[in-house]
């Protein structure tokens, strides 16, 4: 092995060392929305066979969304919003939903 060839595998070696340091930092926190907002999704099913429900709700705001899957059709619909903080606070004053 000449001069040459092992200056350009001491060099190689450096920079492969210094791709490992750098992919062995802190991971980035991963956040699938810009607002960093907190969600919880319950999904079941229903009985129609191919069809199923999904509920999102907004932690911070109380808001839920119900949408159907139908998975033979390969179709999501939208089917109905609420407001669950305002629902909480109407039932406590008496007059609920």
């Amino acid at each position: 092995m000449n001069r040459r060839s092992l200056s350009v595998l001491i060099v190689l070696n450096v920079v492969l060392l210094a791709a490992i340091a750098l992919t062995l930092g802190p991971v980035p926190k991963a956040e699938a929305q810009l607002g960093g907002g907190s969600y919880l999704m319950i999904a079941g099913n229903t009985p129609q066979a191919q069809q199923q429900v999904i509920y999102i709700m907004d932690t911070r705001t109380g808001r839920v969304a119900g949408f159907t899957v139908n998975s033979a059709n390969k179709k999501v619909e939208i089917i109905g919003t609420r407001e669950i903080a305002d629902d909480l606070k109407k039932g406590s004053a008496g007059g609920g939903r």
